[in-house]
């Protein structure tokens, strides 16, 4: 009796080493995990481990040497990346605009963003975008004051954020006129420089969308929280 649950235990560890595979490559395939992220070498290597345990009931030795040498490859790849990560580095302002922003992207890949624009100093009254004209770039304000301005009137003022990222990719029109209502710090990188990095890199191009997105929503809640706050004063 003690054999057998033995083996129940063996064989149940195998089953869940199975699972652990097709659900990480699956996940994987639907784009919700990276390949070249820890959460998909780590359960590669709980997985390979599994099926390895359950092998010294039903030992085979090529599946053996499949298992240990996916355990080897997945150490290295973590080992890898905790190099890599290890060695990024990023100044306050870009460290406050990834966690502001792009809090899921990865410091290599946020590396190779980054450095594809420029950091600039805007004095008040500088165009940013103009409604009816192409947007070229993207901004990030890290410090300062913008103006949006429809039809000759200020709408509303933003002082941080994202600009431009509502058509930046397509190269639309803007629907507004931003212009620097302070001396402001600000990220720039064009549109062109977002569509190659887009199509390089898959990961980067969902990745940058779901910031995009997200600041996008808080502009949005914050704005309907101020003109409900001046609704209510009215």
């Amino acid at each position: 009796m003690e054999h057998f649950l033995t083996d129940q235990v063996f064989n149940a560890a195998g089953l869940a080493g199975v699972v652990v595979y097709l659900g990480s490559y699956a996940l994987l395939q639907a784009g919700i995990l990276r390949g070249g992220g820890y959460t998909y070498a780590i359960l590669n290597l709980c997985a390979s481990s599994l099926v390895l345990i359950s092998l010294t009931v039903a030992f085979n030795l090529s599946s053996a040497i499949i298992q240990v040498s996916w355990i080897v490859i997945s150490l290295m790849g973590i080992a890898r990346l905790a190099w890599i990560n290890g060695h990024v580095r990023f100044s306050a302002e870009e460290e406050a605009m990834l966690q502001q922003v792009f809090t899921d992207m990865p410091r290599p890949m946020a590396r190779r963003f980054l450095n594809r624009g420029n950091w600039i100093d805007a004095t008040e009254g500088a165009i940013l975008t103009e409604e009816g004209t192409p947007v070229a770039n993207l901004y990030y304000l890290a410090d300062g004051e913008v103006q949006v301005i429809s039809g000759g009137q200020v709408i509303c003022k933003i002082t941080s954020g994202l600009i431009g990222e509502m058509n930046v990719l397509s190269g639309g029109e803007a629907s507004a006129t931003v212009r620097i209502a302070t001396p402001s710090r600000l990220f720039v990188i064009s549109g062109d420089a977002l569509r190659r990095l887009n199509a390089r890199d898959p990961d980067f191009r969902n990745l940058l969308g779901k910031g995009m997105s997200r600041d996008t929503g808080r502009k949005l809640m914050s704005a309907n929280a101020r003109w409900s706050e001046k609704a209510a004063a009215d």
